[in-house]
Order: structure tokens, then C-alpha cells, then sequence
């Protein structure tokens, strides 16, 4: 047995935490860059950050021109106002692509640009060598668990690209999880965000590169995801499915950055750049039907993964794995998620290509390995 365990430095996890931030950033930087989503830049949360970066005498500029996820010329646009200003440490309080955006700033703050060299596939191989300035992550959506993760998910228009920029050193100095942020949060927004944090969990306990670290957590998300995802997507003020949800996400960041995911990524990332599919979305599409037919390489996996999402026991092989499937069918259809891609009409003669097109990163940890004609087959099914 053989692993190495990353996260975030330091986690705080309160209700109304963001209100308390000053006891936690004081010795981190003079002068912060605050990467916000415009919905929060207007709002009382950027007051209360604003008020917590002055109580310990620091300086901060605002950047909240975030439309949709990130891309590379994005982030080399937030990179070059941070250098300009002199910023020496970054706040991100969002979803995903702030949080990204933000991380990735935090690194070639100190090490340079383009972004895009950094990138595995597409990029120059480029490290990231000198450590980041301090990096402060503040979800405000339970679901990509970037506050965790040691990762940057980076895409561009114009080369229809989406993928990491990648390093150990890029773990968050502080991640800041107030689940208070994410009330009033869209029923559209928790239903793709919730479901993205179910396939994290679900896809790093049953990777053949999970460890014992991560199967606990994992294990753990999938009971708090099973018991209050759809309750936080019915009543968006809900305090206690909202805390439930955020821990399930942190959950997940913290086991798929360490054990990898898995096919409903790889085909969720693959459709949703070419059809432009929310990410989350994509993949929650895929998870049951991957589920299905990963179950074959780890039953003792899928039966255990049953019983945590359901809260039952089942006695024979195969029960589990089958509840399993029916309970992921159930919580799409109640949180507005298609059962398959059908509903996309995509044409015959792209199928293929979307299949290939799904290898990368997180189809290598997948426990059943496809070849060629198997993964069109497969594409077959659910396009």
C-alpha cells in the first residue's frame, strides 16, 4: 500500500464563517486580488469580505467580470492586473470558475504566464516552480470542490479545449466553507452543482487508484449527498441540507484530488464542451450508466455504494449495486436531470468521435478500461 494524501492547508467549515475570516488571513498578504462572482460583488457578502480584509490592515482590488467557466485568456487577463497592482496574495468567493480562475492567478503571479503553457495535453509543460502567493478559496456552491482540489480547470473558445492546470503547490492556503452562502442558491445551480459532487464522490471511491483515505471521505459524501441533495434542490433556504451539501462537496474535492474520477467524466467533460453542457450537468447525465457498468470490477464497492446512498443493508450480491443505479435514476429525474444525452439529438456520425474524444485524465482511473470499440458501444447507449 503506496499513496500520498493533498489538501487545502488549513479548512474552516462554520456557518457565518466568512464573518470571522479575519482571524484567519491577517499574516497572508498587504495587498489582496478578490476574484468574486458578479452576483456576490454588489452584495453584502463582498461588504463583509471588504470589511474583513481591512480589520488586519490590508489593501484589495476587485476583479468580478466572470461570465461562464474559465478560460486561459481569462486568467492571463486577472494574472496581468494582479502583477500591475502588486497584489501578493488572492481571495476567491464563488463557484468553480472563480475559485479556478483565482488559483491559477495565484501561481503565475509568481512563476509567469501564459496560462496555457502550463495545461497537461495541450499545454508546453510548463511547472509551476516558485510557490504561489497565498490563496484564499470561499465556495459559494457545493459542488466542484475546487476549494480543495490542487487544480485549475482552464478552457479556451476559440481552441475548444478544456483542461488542467495542475501542481501540488496550487492546494489552497485556507479554504473558507460557509454553508450560509449558499442559500437562495438556483434550483438550476444546486441541481448541476449537487450532482457534480455526487459523481466526485462516486467516481473516487470506486477508482482503482482510491486509497483508504479516500474511500472514508468519499464514503461519508455519498451518505450526506444521497440524504440531502435533493432536499437542498426543493427548498434552497434549507440550512441543514445546505451544510450537508457543502461537507459533500469538500468530501469529494478532497477524494478525486487524490484518487482520480472516472468515466462520467470523461464522457461528461467530452459532451459538454462540444454540445456546451453545464459541467456538472454533463456528467450527472453519465454517472448511473457508468455506475452500471463499472459494477462488474468492483461489486463490494457498488453494493456498499447502494447502501450509503439509500440508508439500507442489503443481504444478497448485487442488491446494493442495483439500488444504487435506481436511486441515481430517481435523484436526475427529481433534481431536472436527463436520464441519457438522447434528448441532445446528436448525429449519428459524431457519436464516435465524442467517445474518443472522452479520453484524458480521468478516464486513465476508470476501474473498467474501454478499447475503441467498446467506448463507441458504450456511447452508443446513452447518445
Amino acid at each position: 500500500m503506496e499513496f500520498t494524501f493533498y489538501t487545502a492547508n488549513k479548512i474552516v467549515f462554520k456557518q457565518g464563517a466568512l464573518k470571522e475570516l479575519s482571524e484567519h488571513i491577517g499574516n497572508l498578504g498587504k495587498k489582496f486580488l478578490v476574484v468574486i462572482d458578479p452576483f456576490f460583488a454588489e452584495g453584502p457578502a463582498m461588504t463583509t469580505l471588504a470589511d474583513q480584509i481591512k480589520a488586519v490592515g490590508a489593501e484589495y482590488i476587485v476583479f468580478s467580470e466572470i461570465c461562464g467557466e474559465p478560460t486561459v485568456d481569462l486568467v492571463d487577463e486577472v494574472s496581468q492586473l494582479a502583477i500591475e497592482n502588486k497584489c501578493d496574495a488572492v481571495i476567491s468567493l464563488g463557484g468553480g470558475s472563480s475559485i479556478d480562475i483565482g488559483k491559477a492567478t495565484a501561481a503565475i503571479i509568481t512563476n509567469g504566464g501564459p496560462s496555457i503553457d502550463y495545461l497537461e495535453v495541450v499545454g508546453k509543460g510548463k511547472k509551476v516552480v516558485n510557490e504561489p502567493v497565498p490563496f484564499v478559496s470561499i465556495p459559494t456552491t457545493a459542488g466542484t470542490g475546487s476549494e480543495v482540489t490542487k487544480n485549475a480547470v482552464l478552457g479556451s473558445k476559440t481552441q475548444v479545449f478544456k483542461r488542467s492546470m495542475r501542481d501540488d503547490k496550487m492546494v489552497a492556503t485556507i479554504a473558507v466553507i460557509d454553508p450560509e452562502l449558499n442559500l437562495g442558491c438556483p434550483k438550476k445551480v444546486t441541481a448541476t452543482a449537487g450532482i457534480d459532487a455526487m459523481t466526485h464522490l462516486i467516481e473516487a471511491y470506486t477508482t482503482f487508484r482510491a486509497t483508504p483515505i479516500s474511500d472514508a471521505l468519499a464514503l461519508r459524501g455519498i451518505e450526506l449527498a444521497g440524504k440531502y441533495l435533493q432536499r437542498a434542490y426543493e427548498n434552497g433556504n434549507d440550512i441543514e441540507a445546505r451544510e450537508g451539501m457543502c461537507a459533500a462537496a469538500l468530501l469529494g474535492g478532497m477524494a478525486f484530488a487524490n484518487s482520480g474520477l472516472g468515466a462520467a467524466h470523461g464522457f461528461g467533460m467530452a459532451v459538454g464542451i462540444k454540445y456546451h453542457l453545464p459541467h456538472g450537468e454533463a456528467c450527472g447525465i453519465s454517472l448511473p450508466h457508468v455506475v452500471r457498468l463499472n459494477a462488474k470490477a468492483c461489486p463490494e464497492k457498488m453494493d456498499k455504494l447502494g447502501e450509503a446512498l439509500t440508508g439500507k443493508r442489503f443481504v444478497n450480491p448485487g442488491e446494493g449495486t442495483q439500488a444504487a443505479i435506481d436511486f441515481l435514476f430517481d435523484l436526475n429525474k427529481a433534481i431536472g436531470i436527463e436520464p441519457d444525452y438522447k434528448y441532445l439529438n446528436i448525429p449519428v456520425e459524431e457519436v464516435a468521435e465524442v467517445a474518443l474524444g472522452s479520453r484524458g485524465t480521468s478516464m486513465t482511473s476508470n476501474p473498467v478500461q474501454l478499447n475503441d470499440e467498446e467506448l463507441i458501444a458504450f456511447a452508443k447507449e446513452i447518445m
